[in-house]
């Protein structure tokens, strides 16, 4: 089968592996850009002629179809796949099943998650009520998700579809900077279903082993505020030059060069 385009992006990246994926599930080829780089090759001219919106990862097809979401680019490899394969769902009500999902974590818990992690990563300032805020909406989601999962080995039916691949990609950076062992045990459902779609060989073949959060990132230092108050600090007082006479011990005790109390 020749390839059906291109995918444009940094193939480390958790929006590009879900077109990645669903093409080794399906058995379609799309060629991909190892030396993709990002915020460069998203910002030339050329590659705004043809996504003005600047974003990865995009999509070329061979026949002039121009995509720019990463979840429609993977809809669409899918699509492209054996015809009795339910990857897509197999009726119009598993369908309608599948896009909620992708919708769900599109529309409310990736941007949630990107609240919280963008600036845990140094990437955004950090904004304590934009980022708590961000925090408790992650947290309400994953309740919920938790519970619509109690029963669940697969979002959708008994076997694997898109909607479990694309759910998998956008937990991955909670998974590995935020969520941490006691977060797993009390999400567990969601880390049974996690390890599941992860676990598959088409997900390995592309992402390889994920390594779990260990101890949950931190917010990076302000380097500015470091300086100043460094800055801030008094200045340890400089020892008075030796007289010839001999200063009383007394007062040599009560000046030990350390800079005096905040």
């Amino acid at each position: 089968m020749a390839p059906l385009g291109t995918i444009n992006g940094p193939l480390v990246n958790f929006r590009n592996y879900k077109t990645r994926i669903v093409a080794k599930i399906v058995g379609a080829e799309v060629n991909t850009t190892p030396d993709f780089k990002p915020n460069v090759d998203n910002k030339t001219p050329e590659y705004l002629a043809k996504f003005p919106i600047g974003k990865s990862p995009t999509f070329e097809g061979a026949d002039g179809l121009a995509l720019f979401d990463s979840n429609a680019i993977a809809y669409y490899v899918a699509s492209k796949g054996d015809s009795n394969s339910s990857i897509l769902g197999k009726t119009a009500e598993e369908t309608a099943e599948i896009l909620q999902y992708i919708l769900f974590f599109e529309a409310d818990f990736s941007p949630a998650a990107i609240g919280v992690l963008v600036p845990l990563l140094g990437y955004a300032p950090y904004i304590q009520p934009a980022f708590l805020a961000a925090e408790k909406d992650v947290f309400r989601f994953l309740d919920a998700f938790n519970t619509i999962l109690a029963d669940k080995t697969f979002l959708v039916g008994e076997r694997l579809t898109i909607a479990d691949i694309i759910v998998a990609c956008d937990l991955i950076m909670m998974y590995k900077f935020y969520l941490t062992a006691e977060d797993r045990k009390t999400y567990r459902n969601i880390t049974r279903f996690f390890k599941t779609i992860t676990g598959q060989s088409a997900f390995k073949a592309v992402v390889g082993d994920i390594e779990l959060c260990t101890t949950r990132i931190q917010r990076p230092v302000d380097a500015s505020k470091k300086e100043k108050k460094k800055a801030d600090k008094p200045q340890a007082q400089a020892k008075p030059k030796a007289e010839k006479k001999a200063a009383p011990k007394k007062e040599e005790e009560e000046d030990d060069g350390m800079p005096p109390p905040e």
